[in-house]
């Protein structure tokens, strides 16, 4: 089991930097205005991480992955617990909807062979900024949100929310790669905490879901399932000083064996 679990999580790990440097090199080629390759490789990002997402999430609700995740004592599981709790977008998908603008203005246009590719600079009410591609009046494609708190989000939208592959920066210092669906973190994630913790694996509705790994600052990792943000099901407690504890957790409280 331990080899699978090496094996999933080197291939997932494969596909989350192939996806970074994808998109990193469409940024590069927004800046420069290349526009052939801009044009062509956003498609192909489009294709991949937009379309093929409801996939990915239906992979996490329904298939046993075998990535795992980490625990510590209990004060670890009252950090824990205090990190689920302030992992959510400062903007909600209503939020999206209902933020009224009040400018909207044309940053750039960029001539390709008979069609023109127009990025939009948006100002909202409420004090957040959006500079990227628009569909029907949307936010789709490309794109980076600057939220009045100072959060901001790079990467992939469509029909006015967050939805493929991106960047989440918290204010807090947490940051947050890898899938969203709809506007949550839906799919396969990593999620930094500013304390040093880490968490990779499934998320579902912006809380951890399916198979993952919590590894600690203090050099605890707890590897299993997980279910609404908590540790649900069977688990694997690996704490610093080498004791191991295999079992089964509710709610994130491990039960009596």
């Amino acid at each position: 089991m331990s080899e699978q679990i090496q094996q999933y999580k080197a291939c997932w790990k494969q596909a989350v930097d192939a996806a970074e440097k994808e998109l990193d090199q469409l940024y590069n080629q927004f800046l420069q205005n290349d526009c052939e390759l801009l044009k062509e490789n956003q498609q192909s990002l489009n294709q991949q991480e937009v379309m093929g997402m409801k996939n990915k999430q239906n992979q996490i609700q329904n298939e046993p992955h075998p990535l795992d995740n980490n625990s510590d004592e209990e004060e670890d599981q009252q950090d824990q617990n205090g990190h689920q709790s302030n992992i959510a977008t400062s903007t909600t998908k209503e939020d999206f909807v209902v933020n009224q603008e009040i400018k909207r203005e044309l940053i750039r246009e960029v001539p390709f062979k008979d069609e023109t590719l127009y990025i939009y600079r948006i100002n909202y009410q409420n004090g957040d900024v959006y500079e990227g591609e628009l569909l029907n009046d949307l936010k789709d494609g490309l794109g980076t949100y600057y939220y009045e708190n100072g959060e901001k989000f790079d990467g992939l939208f469509s029909e006015d929310l967050i939805h493929g592959y991106g960047k989440y920066y918290f204010i807090g210092g947490h940051k947050y790669e890898g899938d969203w669906y709809q506007g949550e973190k839906s799919g396969m994630g990593i999620l930094d905490f500013s304390t040093g913790d880490r968490y990779i694996g499934g998320f579902y509705k912006d809380a951890f879901d399916g198979d993952g790994t919590f590894e600690y600052k203090n050099g605890d990792v707890f590897k299993g399932k997980w279910k609404k943000g908590k540790k649900n099901g069977q688990g694997e407690m690996r704490y610093k000083d080498k004791r191991v504890v295999i079992g089964e957790w509710i709610d994130d409280e491990l039960q009596p064996f």
